[in-house]
């Protein structure tokens, strides 16, 4: 049976459901089901979660744009009005960097940016209105009634299947079990990752310095 949000909820009688894996009918299994997603969604990096957050518009004076929904890492930034690839760099390197002018953060075209406070910052404002494209891995929407498949459900049962099994003896206070499904689910998760680099295997790196 193809796995789906329909059926990981469903009661304890229905095949491939939480509450039949678990054994028991008392979970609350939409919240199990959303914490095991964001339990996946911390470490798991695959190429279905690489995308292109487009159009990140940037005003004359801006030196931040707040992070698109779903952002979880950077791959590369591009600023495509200046035909500039921005460099990612740590928060202080940035702080460091700024110069002001009677209060003012003096205004250029950045080279670098860091993320934090949830945003693309830069070293100095924009001089003018700029747009970004911001490569990176997205957090895929949640399942739901209206949403019932994924890749997940596709592609990893497996994994769900474990994430799912941990989060539910959590909530059923059964420590031992919940430890051994974090576990089991670390490893798929690492080998999972490992087999989506090699997606990189004909690929050509370019090595920079500095």
């Amino acid at each position: 049976m193809a796995m789906t949000y329909t059926t990981l909820i469903a009661d304890k009688t229905t095949a491939g459901s939480i509450k039949r894996w678990c054994n028991y009918s008392q979970l609350d299994v939409e919240q199990v089901l959303i914490e095991a997603q964001a339990l996946v969604y911390q470490t798991l990096r695959v190429r279905e979660m690489r995308f292109e957050f487009d159009n990140l518009a940037l005003a004359p004076g801006d030196f931040y744009v707040a992070l698109p929904s779903g952002f979880l890492d950077p791959i590369a930034l591009k600023d495509i009005t200046n035909n500039i690839d921005l460099k990612l760099r740590p928060e202080a390197n940035i702080v460091r960097a700024r110069s002001y002018e009677d209060g003012a953060l003096i205004e250029s075209i950045p080279q670098n940016y860091a993320i934090y406070d949830e945003k693309l910052q830069f070293e100095c404002a924009y001089e003018s209105a700029a747009t970004l494209n911001l490569v990176g891995f997205k957090k895929p929407d949640d399942l739901s009634g209206s949403n019932t498949t994924n890749f997940l459900t596709s592609r990893y049962p497996h994994l769900l299947r474990v994430a799912c099994l941990a989060q539910a003896y959590d909530f059923m206070s059964n420590q031992t079990k919940y430890q051994n499904n974090l576990t089991m689910l670390s490893a798929l998760i690492e080998k999972t990752n490992a087999e989506s680099d090699l997606s990189y295997r004909d690929v050509e790196f370019e090595v920079e310095i500095g």
